[in-house]
């Protein structure tokens, strides 16, 4: 059975919440280099450790306390609309491993200080990212945590970096190449035939028919970008 906490301290948030965030970090007594190589002892603690550092059980639980109560502050500052134990717990979670200056800007607090809950839900997968590459332990953490913001989930996990990348640029999105890739195809098939849609334009406008249909073809592209765009900001990766 994994190692967890000592239950009867002062969590400032939902036991259950402690112990994914618990699970999901992991305890180590001796500092060590987390994947993004900071620094980490203990429960993830980060702040003012050294390599070669050392502490007992006892004090690694009382950074934890302290630590998520600051986090928990922090998350609380941000919050325009209350939050639920289990979404309290989630948001904590988040910001405990990407920071609060990170969570600060997430689309994860827009949507839920908008009430748009399944937005933020899905907008926690944006954070999964270590020196520009998916990490598959942040990746099944997000989706932890979205499964505790919404109804709460327990099972166990790998460390976790304790240095994430910020959400990733729309342009290299899934989203933005999905609709790269419908304006470039719509562009092709316009050098192999022409629509009706496009000699219709181009009658029109009294253009050469390829005038038109690039025309169709670029309003094509844009309209699928603009409205990944609009996916993108109701947390879609």
């Amino acid at each position: 059975m994994q190692q967890l906490p000592e239950r009867n301290l002062d969590w400032p948030i939902a036991w259950d919440a402690v112990v994914e965030i618990a699970k999901s970090e992991g305890c180590r007594l001796k500092a060590y280099r987390c994947p993004a190589g900071e620094p980490t002892i203990g429960w993830g603690h980060t702040k003012n450790v050294q390599m070669g550092d050392e502490i007992s059980q006892q004090l690694a639980d009382k950074w934890f306390v302290d630590d998520l109560q600051e986090f928990a502050a922090g998350v609380k500052r941000n919050l325009s609309r209350q939050a639920s134990p289990n979404e309290l717990g989630a948001l904590v979670s988040l910001a405990y491993n990407i920071g609060l200056a990170g969570f600060a800007r997430s689309t994860v607090l827009k949507q839920h200080n908008a009430g748009n809950f399944r937005a933020a839900a899905r907008a926690f997968a944006l954070w999964n990212k270590v020196k520009g590459q998916e990490h598959t332990g942040l990746t099944a953490r997000r989706a932890r945590e979205a499964a505790l913001y919404l109804a709460g989930n327990d099972e166990d996990l790998p460390l976790m970096p304790q240095k994430v990348e910020d959400e990733s640029n729309l342009t290299v999105s899934p989203i933005a190449v999905s609709g790269a890739v419908t304006a470039t195809a719509g562009l092709l098939a316009g050098l192999t035939g022409l629509t009706e849609q496009g000699e219709a334009i181009a009658a029109a406008l009294g253009v050469d028919p390829l005038v038109g249909f690039a025309i169709v073809a670029a309003w094509t592209g844009f309209t699928a970008l603009r409205n990944r765009a609009k996916q993108r900001n109701e947390g879609w990766a």
